[in-house]
């Protein structure tokens, strides 16, 4: 009998902290062309497209809670307020009265504890395991995303993208329009863009397949590669290597901590910019691609396929390639040059 008892017992607490799961939805009829402005202040955010003419959201909650009691209090502390201004719809998702002042503040407690924290503040659920934005709209419609804690995903749409997050990565799927992404604290990828990539992360690589237009990408803490992109590409990391498959405009790229690479398949109409500290420099040109080279090294020697005047000094070379044309500026310290033909 005691032995029984003591296995109901422990049955019993553990079932008091279970797994359990709950959601919150809001549904509004939207025109198609519009955007949503989704501002959360704690979670991850998906979005895809839809059913026409409807915005749906759901937030996704689960944790461990003592009691179903518990779960169903931090239910109603949230609030998912849903509204429609123009063609804009506003959503925002904030736990009211949840935050409390954090012993060590914010997120470097949040760290060591593993809770929920933003701004000095952790949120009392400490249960809380994941909260998670569901969001569906029209095929053609913008998006303007921010969270304080947690990744971002948008799927292929047709319209303007923009997403924010203090921690978390971001990944874009194919979007026929411009994309802004910046995160504080995790890595960016985006499968292809129609219109201008700007992209930021402190703390991750950047992975960029086909952009039709410009891009421009930052990090400090990761590599970057674009594998297409059909305007001027920038490209700047303190900690990784910068790899450009394949661009019909300029380049202007630098990194401290690996090597650098570009193809350039069209002729440049402005000057382009190759440097890194930590590696070696290779650049492709196409055939009929025209270029006035100033390459120097201190850590290895500058060769080219196409013929330029040599000299005893194989560090150095300024020469017009194809008749000459726009600057290509090469600098490294740290390891070879090579100019080649496509």
């Amino acid at each position: 009998m005691r032995y029984s008892a003591i296995v109901l017992a422990l049955a019993g607490a553990i079932g008091l902290f279970a797994d359990t799961e709950d959601q919150v939805r809001r549904s509004i009829p939207v025109n198609s062309s519009g955007r949503m402005v989704l501002t959360a202040d704690w979670g991850a955010i998906k979005v895809h497209s839809g059913v026409a003419r409807f915005a749906e959201v759901e937030v996704y909650f689960r944790g461990n809670p003592r009691s179903r009691a518990e779960f169903d209090r931090m239910l109603r502390d949230f609030s998912l307020d849903v509204s429609q201004v123009g063609t804009d719809i506003r959503v925002s998702g904030r736990f009211k009265d949840g935050w409390k002042p954090s012993p060590l503040g914010g997120l470097f407690w949040g760290w060591f504890s593993h809770e929920i924290c933003r701004d000095n503040r952790c949120l009392e659920y400490t249960w809380l395991r994941q909260v998670e934005y569901r969001v569906s709209v029209p095929r053609e419609f913008s998006v303007d995303l921010s969270t304080s804690g947690g990744s971002i995903a948008v799927g292929d749409l047709k319209g303007e993208v923009m997403a924010r997050t203090s921690g978390g990565e971001l990944n874009f799927g194919r979007i026929d329009g411009p994309v802004r992404g910046n995160t504080s604290g995790g890595s960016i990828s985006l499968e292809g863009s129609r219109g201008k990539a700007v992209l930021r992360t402190s703390g991750g690589g950047i992975r960029v397949d086909d952009v039709a237009g410009e891009v421009d990408a930052a990090t400090s803490g990761g590599s970057v590669q674009v594998n297409r992109a059909t305007g001027r590409v920038s490209a700047h990391t303190s900690g990784g290597s910068i790899t450009i498959r394949e661009t019909t405009g300029a380049v202007d790229a630098s990194t401290s901590g690996g090597s650098v690479s570009a193809r350039l398949s069209a002729q440049p109409q402005e000057s382009s910019r190759l440097s890194t500290s930590g590696g070696s420099i290779n650049v492709e040109l196409a055939p009929g691609v025209h270029v006035d080279v100033d390459a120097s090294t201190s850590g290895g020697s500058v060769s080219s396929d196409f013929p330029v005047p040599t000299s005893g000094n194989h560090q150095n070379l300024r020469a017009a390639i194809n008749g000459g044309g726009p600057l290509l500026r090469l600098r490294t310290s740290g390891g070879g040059i090579k100019i080649q033909k496509r």
